[in-house]
């Protein structure tokens, strides 16, 4: 699919350029500097720029990203939660004359230079059209039916493959001590807490050996040494109590809990939802 396909001549007076810009993943620096690695941490393929001007008024630039997969082109939308809920695609934001979305194996990231009601009208539309002319849905990654709901701060989760996006939303080490690469698919989901802001971390890696490697490797740098299992918590401190336990090919870590309670809590609703879902 073309994807200057997906993108109208002219939108509420505004028109395309006369020449679109295409960037994949040698050339995208030189349309964005460090943002640049967000996209590379995942499969990102394809871009497509168009810029749209109306005399009068602030120029419109549309993004199309092109991923290899429904589930990398939500995690590339689940990396930014600022914005207003909308109704365009399969999940949107919108803010400051900004639009995000992602529908397939699309994610759109639309930009007006100044907001105005006019170019968040021409924003809001060329949004909707182009969602439109995104052929089908995709489905969002299963590890996030992994993730309990009760106490769950908000509902766009993150989900990525790298330490690079990890350590964006929860610094873990400048060393990729959970063995993470472009085959493990992790979520990173923030609770409310007694006194504190509980993260829950689940990794899942191709196979039930990854997964106990980096389980040990974890535990090694994290805790004391005293426990053994499975399962281990330890008051870190500051950092409240962290506990981790490895399923299978899964890892599940629990990050600034009041109590040891709630980590085993957490994980334990965990491993019950996992056992309700394809693994």
């Amino acid at each position: 699919m073309g994807l200057d396909r997906l993108l109208p001549k002219t939108i509420y007076g505004w028109e395309a350029a006369a020449k679109d810009n295409l960037f994949d993943r040698r050339t995208i620096f030189d349309y964005m500097n460090g943002a640049g690695e967000i996209y590379l941490a995942y499969d990102f393929r394809i871009l497509l720029v168009r810029e749209y001007t109306e005399k009068s008024s602030p120029p419109i630039a549309a993004e199309i990203y092109q991923m290899s997969s429904s589930e990398d082109a939500y995690g590339v939308f689940s990396q930014d939660p600022d914005g207003e809920e909308v109704e365009v695609g399969q999940g949107a934001l919108y803010g400051m004359g900004l639009l995000r979305f992602w529908k397939g194996k699309i994610f759109v990231r639309i930009l007006a230079e100044k907001e105005t009601a006019e170019s968040k009208s021409a924003v809001m539309a060329l949004g909707k059209k182009i969602a439109e002319a995104i052929p089908a849905k995709g489905g969002k990654p299963a590890l996030l039916d992994w993730i309990p709901s009760e106490g769950l701060r908000t509902n766009l989760i993150p989900y990525f493959h790298k330490p690079v996006i990890l350590n964006i939303h929860y610094y873990l080490a400048d060393a990729n001590i959970l063995n993470l690469n472009e085959k493990t698919d992790a979520v990173l989901a923030r609770y409310h807490g007694n006194q504190s802001r509980v993260r829950l971390l689940i990794c899942r890696y191709p196979g039930a050996g990854e997964a106990r490697e980096a389980f040990e490797r974890f535990c090694k740098i994290y805790f004391s040494g005293r426990g053994k299992g499975l399962f281990l918590v330890e008051n870190t401190g500051k950092g409240g109590f962290v506990s981790a336990q490895v399923v299978n090919r899964a890892l599940i870590l629990v990050f600034e809990a009041s109590d040891e309670e709630t980590c085993r809590r957490l994980t334990e609703a965990v491993i019950k939802r996992m056992k309700g879902s394809p693994k």
